[in-house]
């Protein structure tokens, strides 16, 4: 039979033992979260046939480094197109504003010249005429004619006058106007040519890390098809969540020291944002005294340059001096 004494000694020593592996094994001090990364999703603006995708996964692509291309033989051939209607409304405006040539202008003066001559002449004849007609030696007729041929070779001449006067003032301002509207038109016809084109180059907006590689060389996309995932693997963030009664001494830009399980070194961080809306802590966390807690979700950003770090592993994270302790 087994007495009281005995049972109780039992229980002692279990308890003994469970406090031992509880002290063995302590949840690490810090507020608690994992490494996340910001994840950025590339694809083309335009749909096209992929010509080649110049990175792997795994790899680090400086800001702006050419990642992936469209085959843009079509464009190119258009934008010639454009670049040529361009020359053309170029050249017709530098031609208005010239205006006439010396030798246009001269010709122009010589067939005055002619006109007036030709009108000279008929109207001397006519008067030649009228005085032969108030002698009866000539009809009507003949006077008719020649007033006739006058009024005709008056009016060429004016016309001529013009002609002139046109030729040496030049290109009016609404033709200047005109071939000036008509140019520009040519000439932001290249420039979305253009813009189109470099549209046909997939280029990474940041210096960051591949993740993945969603396409192979010569598949058509869609616009907005995901090609490549590029993330900034130097500056990683973790959410943690620290209770409301806590809130109060912090604030963005106070640093914080970031720990992970199997390095020896600190990472430093910054607090990047507060949320203001509290929540419940999640259940990835890792201390149970935490999970009942409400809580305010604080982004905290670190500084890993070399790397280090992978999204998903747990940190845990305590403020600068004067900041709540977890």
């Amino acid at each position: 039979m087994i007495s009281n004494c005995s049972c109780a000694a039992a229980l002692v020593s279990i308890a003994a033992i469970l406090s031992g592996c509880a002290r063995k094994s302590p949840v690490p001090s810090g507020y608690q979260g994992v490494v996340e990364l910001d994840e950025r999703v590339l694809g083309f603006e335009l749909p096209g046939r992929i010509t080649s995708v110049r990175t792997d996964r795994g790899q680090n692509v400086a800001e702006g480094q050419p990642l992936a291309t469209l085959d843009d033989e079509l464009e190119k051939a258009t934008r010639a197109a454009r670049k040529s209607d361009a020359d053309a409304a170029e050249a017709q405006l530098a031609l208005l504003r010239a205006g006439a040539r010396g030798e246009e202008i001269r010709a122009t003066e010589a067939e005055v010249r002619a006109a007036k001559a030709s009108e000279d002449l008929l109207r001397k004849n006519l008067d030649r005429e009228r005085a032969l007609r108030a002698r009866n030696a000539s009809t009507d007729a003949a006077v008719e004619d020649l007033e006739g041929r006058l009024a005709q070779a008056t009016a060429q001449r004016q016309a001529m006058d013009q002609k002139l006067a046109e030729v040496r003032r030049g290109s009016r301002a609404q033709e200047l106007s005109a071939a000036e509207a008509r140019l520009a038109a040519a000439t932001a016809a290249v420039k979305l040519e253009d813009e189109r084109l470099a549209r046909h180059t997939l280029v990474a907006p940041v210096l960051g890390l591949v993740l993945d590689v969603h396409v192979k060389s010569g598949e058509v996309v869609g616009a907005g098809t995901p090609v490549l995932t590029v993330a900034d693997a130097k500056h990683p963030y973790a959410d943690v969540f620290v209770p409301e009664g806590k809130i109060a001494g912090l604030r963005m830009g106070v640093s914080a020291s970031v720990r992970v399980d199997g390095e020896d070194t600190l990472f430093p961080g910054a607090i990047e944002s507060i949320s203001q809306r509290t929540e419940f802590t999640p259940r990835y966390l890792f201390s149970d005294r935490e999970r009942p807690n409400l809580v305010i979700r604080v982004r905290v950003r670190i500084q890993d340059p070399g790397e280090r770090l992978h999204a998903g592993v747990p940190v845990f994270v305590t403020f600068a001096a004067g900041a709540p302790a977890a």
